[in-house]
């Protein structure tokens, strides 16, 4: 069974084009910042559906393009800057940056009632949220072995972090563990999500599994996902690459940026 993301972000999508006229009734307009550093092509991708979802939710779309050979200095006080900005309620720094950049550093420097991808722990991490939703909107029990591959801060670490604080207890790996397929055979649920083309393979998956791939990378001009498309023919469910959690993430995001600017209106 192919467990769609777009069915569930489309019904997320109405209710926040619901709240997004609301708050423009009361005069704010939801806004999202963007800083894109070089121009990796996955990233390119994932900023692009950003940009269209805003312009679907009326939402005010800012993105800065950075040269790969810019200094962080320059992105730092840009982000400063967008802080200090009362109009502008969500920054993201598309990740990864490139190579000599301090991410730590250029990620902490946002403030985290504007960090709409919830690095900094204030908001819910948009991936993980939509893996819960996904699996949720298909009424898929958390139950059994729940096996996560990637320890991202993106996806690995805040969905370990939430699946534990409902009393799971997740199994996580990254793509250079020893023990890796032996764990994976065991998953009545695998995340996979290490951005490793092809990593998750079909004698690595049981029939019993229900996969969610979350890994995204581009290879040979395209985006792919961790698990190879044999898997879908072998297992009890999966979520494709594109299509699956990929578009409920977006989504995710901007309920983020919307909550940001609700916030931002109390305050």
């Amino acid at each position: 069974m192919e467990l769609s993301g777009k069915v569930v972000a489309q019904k997320i999508q109405e209710d926040l084009i619901a709240k997004v006229e609301n708050l423009k009734s009361r005069g704010i307009t939801p806004s999202l910042a963007v800083l894109l550093v070089g121009n990796d092509p996955a990233s390119l991708v994932y900023v692009k559906a950003k940009e269209t979802m805003a312009e679907k939710l009326g939402v005010d779309f800012r993105l800065y393009h950075f040269s790969g050979k810019c200094r962080a200095a320059q992105v730092l006080e840009l982000i400063d800057e967008l802080n200090n900005d009362p109009k502008v309620h969500g920054i993201i720094v598309q990740l990864p940056l490139p190579v000599g950049f301090d991410t730590e550093k250029i990620i902490k420097a946002i403030d985290p009632s504007k960090d709409v991808d919830g690095l900094s722990g204030e908001m819910s991490a948009p991936t993980a949220e939509a893996i819960l939703a996904l699996l949720e909107h298909y009424r898929i029990n958390l139950e059994g072995d729940i096996v996560i591959v990637g320890r991202g801060r993106l996806v690995g670490q805040p969905l370990e972090k939430i699946l534990k604080k409902r009393g799971l207890a997740p199994k996580v790996l990254d793509s250079t563990s020893a023990n890796l397929e032996e764990e994976t055979l065991k998953a009545d649920i695998l995340v996979s999500a290490t951005g490793v083309p092809g990593l998750i393979k079909a004698d690595m998956i049981s029939k019993k599994t229900i996969v969610i791939d979350a890994g995204t990378a581009e290879s040979k001009g395209e985006v792919k996902g961790d698990v190879v498309k044999e898997v879908y023919q072998k297992v009890k469910a999966y979520s494709p690459v594109p299509g699956g959690v990929g578009p409920l993430t977006v989504v995710m995001l901007m309920n983020n940026l919307v909550e940001a600017a609700k916030e931002g209106e109390n305050g």
